[in-house]
């Protein structure tokens, strides 16, 4: 058996080899002495020490042999990682549809291959409503709060936003926000730790400081040329404002010397018949009110003429159908609506008409007429401002020098109303002057105010209605007698003023307060005005329900209908009846508290010639 000692410099070790198998006392001498067998170098080895090296020399007979090692050197890696290259987005295709756990694998896959040796938490998480991924930055060479560590978590976010998407969208006018496949964050890890900043990595952080100061730099000049071209441009827009101010101005001094305003008089106003207005309004030429007029988008109305412009100068003509917008001195406070029904004395009694008396109103305009050369062009509704607001076209137009309006009321009916506004108009100024009213009667003591009022027509014998109303003159009055005869009275008034008789039969139709609709049989007995809770007008009402002996009482204070005598209102009013293989199925028609029920009730018992005589949900 021959052995070969080797002395390994690089590993500061003793190798031997052996070229057949020791025996057993040779064995068991070197592992009583630390040497171990090496599978991968075929020898026995041991750290180099002298005990070792004197059991190798006795084994081999000093037969030394020393291993030739190279000089490892540890060569540190080339660092090719740029941090400003790696933080600059640039977008790739991603599938927004996967799996959120999917797509949190190939975020942690971009980011460690974007970010080699930093380490990043991608998890995902959520529940039934919703899914969530969150990043968190763990470890990379930079401190916590530096320029570094902030690129690299805005792009984190950006990657995040990047596979996130929205399938329905969020309500800006409501609080309903918007649903997204995945919600998240991007955070810095509360253990956050910072590997070693190598000679490599401060370069490249001053690489990322070069190149952040290069791009400040060209932001700033890219900004200021921006701001140069703005202010250039705004510049230009000026010079070009004022050279069309200046061009306008002098197409204005040309139209106003080249006019003639002809006023006319009541006796020479006339009628222009049949005028199509175009119901896209406000144009600036009068080709566009042609065009929209073409296309059938118009109205035909009728416009009385209270002034006429004549233009004997094409150019001047021809610069007005193009500046219809512009300003004119001459158009100022002209145009506008009115009506030659007897009914209508200022608009707020055309306000309060019905949508079927509001059709049987014709309106007028009132324009201005534009001649050219003696020719009718068009017709000018200013409505009241100084430019062109309305055009009508005049082509196939009709003059008329009077138009018959055929009057709803006749002239005795519209003389005897004319009669009594005028007795209401005096007793109303006697009551404000009686009572020391003049300031507080439309407010602090308009209930004073009301029932002197009420109380002084009913002894004139003036039932008060809206064509009485119509032909008062008192704007002030006007208004507050028509709030007066759309306002319910109160229960307690009514009540006094219903003359229930103790022992008549009597119908109530009420909602109770657990919200159903009730129509009840009563046979009165007598009431009391009173506070019931937190309603000062309530009234106690005493009465015995149909087939009851004994008296019971009520207290209301809302919305009641009474009718004179037992009626019965059919379950079909209130309710859908159906009936289907013997049985009968009712369901009702409302909701619980709707009101519509009153409707409902009132029209059924009106079918019937049956009015309420108490009636607090609404003016009959």
């Amino acid at each position: 058996m021959t052995a070969v000692l080797k002395i390994n410099e690089e590993l500061n070790g003793i190798e031997l080899y052996f070229d057949n198998k020791p025996g057993n006392e040779t064995l068991t001498h070197l592992k009583s002495n630390g040497f171990r067998y090496s599978g991968f170098k075929k020898c026995w080895w041991s750290k180099r020490t002298d005990q070792s090296l004197e059991v190798a020399n006795d084994i081999t007979k000093n037969k030394i042999t020393y291993i030739e090692t190279k000089n490892h050197a540890k060569k540190e890696k080339k660092n090719d990682f740029n941090l400003w290259i790696a933080t600059q987005w640039e977008p790739f295709e991603v599938n927004k549809e996967q799996d959120v756990k999917l797509i949190s694998k190939e975020i942690k896959k971009h980011l460690t291959q974007r970010f080699p040796g930093f380490k990043f938490s991608v998890r995902t998480g959520g529940n039934h409503m919703y899914n969530s991924i969150n990043i968190e930055i763990k470890k990379t060479p930079y401190e916590k709060k530096s320029v570094y560590l902030s690129a690299i978590h805005n792009y984190c976010e950006t990657v995040l936003n990047h596979y996130r998407s929205c399938y329905s969208a969020a309500d800006p006018y409501t609080d309903y926000a918007g649903s997204y496949n995945f919600y998240g964050n991007v955070s810095i890890d509360w253990e956050y730790k910072k590997s070693e900043l190598t000679e490599g990595i401060k370069t490249d952080c001053e690489m990322y400081d070069l190149k952040s100061e290069e791009k400040a730099i060209e932001e700033k000049l890219k900004k200021e040329a921006e701001l140069k071209e703005y202010l250039e441009d705004q510049e230009r827009r000026i010079k070009e404002h004022q050279r069309m101010q200046l061009e306008e101005f002098e197409k204005e001094e040309e139209v106003n010397s080249s006019i003639k305003i002809k006023e006319l008089s009541e006796e020479n106003q006339y009628f222009v018949m049949n005028s199509q207005f175009a119901n896209l309004n406000k144009n600036c030429t009068l080709t566009e009110y042609k065009n929209e007029v073409e296309k059938g988008d118009h109205s035909n109305e009728d416009v009385k003429i209270t002034k006429e412009i004549h233009f004997n100068n094409a150019n001047a003509y021809g610069n007005f159908e193009n500046m219809l917008m512009t300003s004119f001195e001459f158009l100022n406070g002209t145009g506008g609506s009115f009506t030659e029904d007897n009914r209508i004395n200022s608009y707020l009694d055309y306000d309060m008409m019905d949508e079927f008396e509001k059709r049987t109103v014709k309106w007028f305009r009132k324009g201005v007429a534009v001649y050219f050369d003696g020719e009718l062009k068009f017709i000018v509704d200013a409505q009241g401002y100084s430019y062109a607001r309305y055009v009508g076209l005049v082509e196939g137009s009709e003059i008329k020098k009077t138009v018959e309006h055929q009057q709803t009321i006749k002239e005795d009916d519209l003389n005897d109303l004319i009669t009594q506004a005028n007795k209401i108009e005096d007793i109303s100024t006697s009551i404000i002057a009686e009572l020391d009213l003049l300031e507080t009667w439309k407010n602090e003591a308009w209930k004073d105010y009301k029932k002197a009022l009420k109380k002084e027509m009913l002894l004139a014998n003036i039932i008060l209605s809206k064509n009485i109303i119509q032909q008062i003159d008192i704007p002030e009055l006007k208004q507050k007698l028509y709030k007066l005869l759309m306002e319910v009275e109160g229960i307690q008034e009514q009540f006094e003023q219903a003359f229930l008789k103790k022992g008549e039969k009597y119908t109530l139709c009420y909602i109770s307060d657990l919200g159903s609709f009730i129509t009840q049989q009563i046979t009165f007995d007598s009431f009391e005005s009173t506070n019931y809770a937190q309603y000062e007008n309530a009234v106690k009402l005493v009465f015995k329900p149909q087939n009851k002996r004994k008296l019971y009482y009520t207290y209301f204070y809302s919305d009641l209908l009474i009718f004179k005598g037992w009626h019965e209102l059919p379950e079909n009013v209130l309710n859908n009846v159906k009936e289907s293989k013997g049985f009968l199925t009712i369901s009702s028609k409302y909701h619980s508290c709707d009101k519509q029920q009153f409707d409902e009730a009132l029209n059924y018992f009106k079918k019937q010639d049956i009015e309420p005589i108490i009636n607090t949900y609404r003016t009959n």
